[in-house]
Order: C-alpha cells, then structure tokens, then sequence
C-alpha cells in the first residue's frame, strides 16, 4: 500500500521518566478515551522506555474487523508467551494466519459453554460450599473472594480439579503476566524476582500434574473436560502442540478467565446490590432459573434483566480495554502514517465511553439494551471481548460464569453491601476491579440445594 502522508503524530502528556505509566496502570479505559477525545483517532503513549502507537474510536474498530488479519498480528506482542507458559511453540493467542484457525477451531470447544453445561450440578454444589463458608454476617472484600470463587470453577470445568493449593500463586502469576508480557507497564527485570519465579514453578507443575493424571475420556461424552480436548489436538497437531505445548495450554483457561470473570462479576454484584429494583428482579430470575432444578441453557437464558445488567458492566468496566498489536505492513489511517513492526494499542473499547452512542455514558443503564433500544448493535460500537480473528474464544463462557454465579449466590442466599451506599472504587490489579471497599455481607441461607435427578429425599 502507497502511504504518503507526512502528518506528525501527536503524543500523549505525561512524565519526563515514566511518561504515562500511571493513567496506564490504573486507569487506561478513561486515559485512552480522554486522549481520543483530545488528540483524536492516532496518538503516542509513553510508558517508562515504550512509546506506544494508539489507534482508537470506531475508525480503529472498523479497521480491525475488515482489514485486521492483514495489517497487524499478536505474535510479535505476544510472543514471549509460550516460554512463560512453560512450551516450546506459539500458544493460540501468538498464532495467526492458517494455523491460528487450525487451533482455534480445534480448542473452541473447551472454552464455549458446552463444558459448562455438561458439568452444571456439579459446578452448582462447588459454589454452594464455598458460599457456605464464608463467614456470616461479616463484611467482607467481595472481589478477592469472587477470584478464587471463580478459579475454582473454571478448575472444575477445565480439569475436573479445584486449583485451591495453587490459588494464590495463579493469581500472583497471572498478574504478573499481564503486566510484563502484555501489557509491558512492568519493566521485563520483575520476572527474575524471586515470587515471580516461585509462583511460575508451581503453577507448571499443577499442569503437568493435571497432565499426568488425568485419564483420558471420550470428549465427546458428557464428563469428557478441557484435558481430553488438548490431548486429542495434541494428537492430531503434533507440529502445533508437542506435549510440552499442551501441558502450557491446560493454563489457558485459567489465564484467559480468572481474573476476566471475576472482574466482571464482582462489577454486577455492586451494581446489583446498590439498586434494590435491580436486586429484586435479579433474584426473582434466579428463583426462576433453578425453577425446576438445577439450572440449564433455557433457563439460565431466561435471566434476561441480569444478563442486560452484565452487559453494562462490559461496556463500563471492560477487561480488556485495548487490545496490543504490532503492524505487518505500511498503511495509512485517518491521514497518518502507520509504518510496519510498529507495536500498536488499538482502543477498542474507546467508544464504550462516547456519548454519540451511549447517552449519558458514565451511568449505569442497563436499559440500553432492551429490544426497544439496543444501543450495542451501532457497528462498531460496542465490542468488550475485541475484534477480528482474536476476539476472545471463551466470551460464551464468561458469559455463562456470571449467570450462574449470580444465580446460585442470590436463589440461596441473602446478601448485603455493607455498607449499602458504598461509592465505587475502581483499581487495575491486573484487569479493572472494585477495591476492597466493596464489602458484601451473606445474612442467611434461602434455599437449600435442589435434589439431583433420581436422588430419593432422607426419610
């Protein structure tokens, strides 16, 4: 592609030393948007020696979903991240083109809803006990708790192990990981200090454990899990995945949705005990989904109001608000030259904020997206889980994870914020989040467990 154009490309204010490394760190979202607004679609960041090239605004979204295989790749960004992960080939998230696809489409179903479902009672009573132990009527930080909450399911669903031994170092890891390798706002030498080292240790051992134990099972069959899918792949792709390979991959559901769903989740329970209107219908739709049982797809897509509420929290708080890339080719965007092997940010949740689409874009309406309003359909617009050939392959899952946690906390216990007018504080540790300020209280117990299928009752 000829490009020609000599327009300079404005920069960011910030810090002689570290430029704008703090915005950066604890508040990008807002950061990014503010410089969209004030110095337009194509702008530099600075953070400590990185000079980052950032595209925003629906223009950099279009661009994304037409022309993103063809002008930019996540390798080159990503492409330390195998070796942290302890393999020898690019993981899915490194990969483009032809094998990108090979894999994507081989791995698909481990991260979609199908696991989840297979596995509802099970992930059900996991949530239930877990629920149950936290202390009555004490306040207590909700986001740290909705963390290992959510670790434990996706360990369940995954690997048909809870990772509770582990838990603290996959937090540390994975923090870690993003800040250095992802979002480069850590400088590179934090992975030779010695927690870092430790945690990473142990967290490849949990997988190779997982990988040595577990016995292999028809996929295909209702308790088949995220393992017997890497095996099989492993198998049929052995240039794509050796075996170190897909011993790193059974990490990726832990990577791809700890701290994204518990992000998110712990947003929706704010928000969601902040409004008593809200909080009822929350928890009448949960009545409503275990109607009958155990909940299933019907019934949990019946949660329409939480579901509504969920996707405000995506376009608020989303968990990724950019998304590092790095250009394979010269090109022009909206009169600037973008020139090749240029590590790129593409703000894609830029418009999530603009006023044009979402009126009155600071404040919580989950209205937006009734049938009358759809505010999310705008092209280009609205897009929490990325665009193009990446756009995050476990979005279903997530998606499932805050309904049913949602569920099973509001149809079987009573719960508070304490206290209950909290304003919300929002910190990047690493994805956003609500400080521990947010405090949740569990008052009571309102039902016990259904009955599985076919259990006789105690007499």
């Amino acid at each position: 592609m000829a490009v020609s154009s000599t327009m300079t490309i404005p920069v960011a204010p910030g810090s002689p030393i570290v430029g704008n490394m703090l915005p950066m760190l604890t508040a990008m979202g807002e950061f990014l948007t503010k410089q969209y607004l004030r110095l337009g679609p194509v702008f530099r960041v600075r953070v400590l020696n990185h000079r980052l090239l950032v595209l925003a605004g629906p223009e950099a979204n279009a661009l994304m979903k037409k022309q993103g295989h063809r002008l930019f790749t996540s390798g080159a960004a990503m492409q330390d991240i195998h070796q942290v992960l302890g393999g020898d080939n690019p993981t899915l998230i490194e990969l483009d083109g032809p094998d990108h696809r090979t894999m994507r489409a081989g791995l698909k179903d481990g991260y979609s809803g199908r696991t989840l479902y297979a596995q509802m009672e099970k992930l059900v009573r996991s949530q239930f006990h877990l629920l149950e132990s936290w202390p009555l009527r004490t306040p207590i930080a909700a986001f740290p708790r909705v963390k290992r909450l959510v670790s434990s399911l996706l360990g369940y669903m995954a690997t048909n192990q809870e990772p509770a031994e582990v838990m603290d170092d996959l937090i540390y890891f994975f923090r870690a990981l993003v800040q250095i390798h992802i979002r480069k706002v850590r400088p590179a030498s934090m992975k030779y200090l010695p927690r870092y080292v430790a945690s990473k240790r142990t967290v490849h051992a949990m997988a190779r454990r997982i990988w040595d134990e577990h016995h292999v099972r028809d996929y295909l069959e209702r308790d088949g899990d995220f393992v017997d899918l890497v095996r099989k792949f492993h198998a049929e792709h052995p240039r794509l995945m050796n075996e170190r390979d897909a011993v790193a991959a059974l990490i990726g559901p832990f990577v791809a949705g700890m701290d994204t769903a518990a992000s998110v989740t712990s947003f929706l329970l704010y928000y969601i005990l902040r409004d008593p209107e809200l909080h009822r219908a929350v928890v009448a739709e949960a009545d409503l989904a275990f109607a009958s049982g155990f909940p299933d797809r019907d019934s949990l897509r019946g949660m329409v109001q939480t579901r509504h509420a969920a996707m405000e929290i995506l376009r608020l708080h989303p968990p990724a608000p950019a998304l590092p890339r790095t250009s394979i080719a010269d090109f022009e965007f909206q009169g600037y030259r973008i020139p090749r092997d240029e590590y790129c940010i593409i703000a894609n949740t830029v418009t999530h904020h603009l006023p044009q689409y979402f009126p009155d874009p600071q404040r919580f309406n989950a209205g937006r997206y009734s049938p009358d309003r759809q505010e999310h359909l705008q092209p280009n617009v609205y897009c929490p889980y990325g665009l193009g050939p990446h756009t995050c392959l476990g979005a279903t899952t997530a998606d499932l994870l805050y309904l049913v946690i949602t569920a099973v906390l509001f149809r079987h216990f009573h719960v508070e914020m304490q206290p209950p007018d909290q304003a919300l504080h929002v910190v990047m540790n690493p994805l956003p989040g609500p400080d521990d300020r947010f405090r949740i209280a569990i008052i009571g117990t309102r039902y016990p467990l259904p009955r599985s299928p076919g259990r006789t009752p105690p007499a």
